[in-house]
């Protein structure tokens, strides 16, 4: 039995939300995750105990992020200096050359020192000259103080005009202007004025001529198959030629018959004057004939540059220019 009327139960108490704490800056706050059915009941006071999920982070992973950018940055910054520094070093040196070149334009050449020149009388006639030599040096103390015409071999030229002579001996010519450097190992022949017996003065090089060594040969009555240097050197002159004709043929143009002698050196050939011989009743069948024969021919002496061998010609139109000898 009862005492009497109870009161009634109070309701349950109402679980309080716990708040959690305020996060701090730059942390994730604690989640809390409610219990599932039929879990513990919580401790007394009704708080239930939060769970924390670890904190994620916000730093950008490994291998990524700013840091390869950065890095890419540094290398195309330090490429491009070198560019830079490899352009300038170029530019200064191009610089520094074209400078060197003007510099060079602009410096003045150096003026040769003026040459003393000695008086002289009037120039005379060349023919009036005497002419001389290492063959008549007893010749060169009387023609001291006169205009003269030398011949000889140099032995060297230098820049300063100075000329020394290897043929005739002991003999020297000096240029009043100009260089004879080009004229060392020279045979020459030059007008000038005699200082002394051993000293020519020389206006400049247009007073010297280089000489062919074959120009001075002594000239023959009759030349063979091994004159040719010199018959070519004698060229647009009369001379006789002998030799053996070994054929005979006619010009390309009709022009010509051609009587070509042996050689070894260079080509010999008769030319005749087809006209011409005709008047003189010199016909193919005669000159044929020669073929096989040694003969003397006179005549005009011509030149031609061949590929092999340099032609020489012995122009004729006259019967009596040419001799049989066998």
């Amino acid at each position: 039995m009862s005492d009497g009327p109870q009161p009634p139960n109070p309701p349950p108490a109402k679980p309080q939300l716990q708040i959690p704490p305020a996060a701090a800056p730059g942390q994730v706050p604690p989640v809390q995750v409610p219990s599932p059915a039929g879990s513990q009941v919580p401790p007394a006071g009704g708080q239930v105990p939060a769970t924390q999920t670890p904190v994620v982070s916000l730093a950008p992973p490994p291998g990524g992020g700013k840091k390869p950018w950065i890095i890419m940055g540094i290398l195309v910054a330090l490429i491009g200096f070198g560019l830079w520094a490899v352009t300038g070093m170029q530019g200064e040196e191009e610089s520094q050359n074209e400078n060197e070149e003007e510099v060079a334009k602009e410096a003045p050449k150096k003026k040769a020192k003026p040459r003393k020149a000695e008086k002289t009388s009037e120039r005379p006639m060349k023919k009036e000259m005497a002419q001389l030599s290492a063959k008549n040096r007893g010749e060169f103390e009387k023609n001291v103080g006169k205009w003269v015409r030398l011949q000889g071999e140099i032995r060297t030229g230098d820049e300063d005009g100075l000329i020394v002579f290897k043929d005739p001996a002991k003999m020297r010519a000096r240029l009043v202007k100009g260089s004879a450097k080009h004229l060392s190992g020279k045979l020459v022949k030059m007008i000038g004025w005699m200082v002394s017996e051993e000293l020519l003065q020389v206006d400049g090089v247009f007073e010297i001529t280089v000489v062919d060594p074959i120009d001075l040969l002594p000239k023959k009555d009759v030349y063979t198959n091994e004159d040719g240097e010199q018959l070519v050197s004698l060229r647009n002159s009369k001379a006789t030629f002998q030799g053996k004709v070994e054929s005979f043929r006619i010009s390309g143009d009709k022009k010509n018959y051609y009587l070509i002698f042996d050689g070894d050196s260079h080509e010999f050939y008769g030319s005749g004057d087809i006209k011409k011989l005709k008047g003189e009743k010199v016909t193919e069948e005669m000159l044929k004939k020669l073929v096989g024969k040694t003969i003397k021919l006179k005549g005009k002496l011509g030149y031609k540059k061949q590929d092999k061998k340099d032609r020489v010609f012995i122009n004729f139109d006259k019967q009596n220019q040419y001799e049989v000898l066998e």
